[in-house]
């Protein structure tokens, strides 16, 4: 800035021109930084969300909570960061929406990418709740999983685009990406855990599973045999049935006879006034 456009802003008013400058390259100048360090935040969080190795069920919720907040806190730096960057002519219009523009560095269209990727991301995990129960759930996963590709990608633009990095963003860029693999780690260790005692109950299952195919409550009844291979004893259902029936009648009652139950014959008896026959010994 020359002298004369600095005296005439100090005198229209330095102050306010200086320190929208000193926001401005604040905002220049981390924005972008901060963008990172809470996409970092929500992805560690998201996966340490899913933990059941450490996490009770209500530390579940609440780190649930915070990966919101700080995806909400990554949508609005974002925001800034893009904001910045074109009212400075730093990028175009175009650049903030489609990567790999005509004129555009390869770094600043990875930017592009890492954005879009974070506004899908954003976009499906607000959505969350039209997906669950539904048979699209798989849809949800797929696409809530583009933060896996964002994170990485957003890494890479804000170690080549612009400026140098010094040491202390280095470090910082190396302690983000320690935390993420930490949590890729604890994801992993817990999906394994879940996986081997889902299997372990399959195995248990399969061997208490009885070896007869029919069901335990019709595995103590007999099949009747078909016409050819009846015994000559056999006894049908029917008269098991009237077997049962007088088992259970009480007792000092016989069953009732049938009406017409054919008399027995009468068989040889004495003579009559009960007298000896002729030729008998006495």
């Amino acid at each position: 800035m020359s002298g004369s456009a600095l005296f005439a802003g100090v005198a229209l008013g330095g102050a306010p021109i200086s320190v929208a400058g000193r926001v401005m390259a604040f905002l220049d100048y981390f924005a972008g930084v901060f963008t990172l360090l809470a996409l970092t935040a929500a992805v560690v969080c998201g996966l340490a969300a899913t933990d059941r190795l450490v996490l009770t069920p209500r530390l579940r919720v609440a780190v649930q909570s915070v990966h919101r907040a700080t995806a909400v806190a990554a949508l609005g730096f974002l925001a800034v960061h893009i904001a910045v960057k074109v009212a400075e002519h730093h990028a175009g219009p175009q650049e903030a929406v489609l990567p790999f523009t005509a004129g555009s560095a390869v770094a600043v269209g990875l930017g592009t990418v890492a954005a879009d990727l974070l506004v899908l991301v954003a976009a499906t995990g607000a959505l969350r709740g039209r997906f669950a129960g539904s048979r699209h759930a798989w849809l949800w996963r797929v696409l809530h999983a583009g933060a896996y590709a964002c994170w990485p990608i957003a890494l890479a633009h804000g170690l080549t685009a612009g400026r140098a990095a010094h040491a202390w963003v280095l470090w910082g860029y190396g302690l983000c990406a320690a935390l993420v693999a930490l949590a890729l780690l604890v994801r992993a260790l817990s999906w394994l855990g879940r996986h081997r005692t889902t299997t372990r109950h399959r195995r248990r299952s399969k061997a208490h599973r009885p070896s007869s195919p029919r069901p335990a409550s019709l595995t103590g009844l007999r099949t009747p045999p078909t016409a050819g291979d009846r015994p000559a004893a056999w006894v049908g259902p029917h008269s098991a049935g009237a077997g049962a029936a007088a088992a259970t009648a009480p007792r000092g009652r016989t069953p009732q006879q049938p009406r017409h139950a054919a008399r027995p014959a009468p068989g040889p008896g004495p003579g009559p006034l009960g007298l000896a026959q002729p030729g008998g010994g006495r």
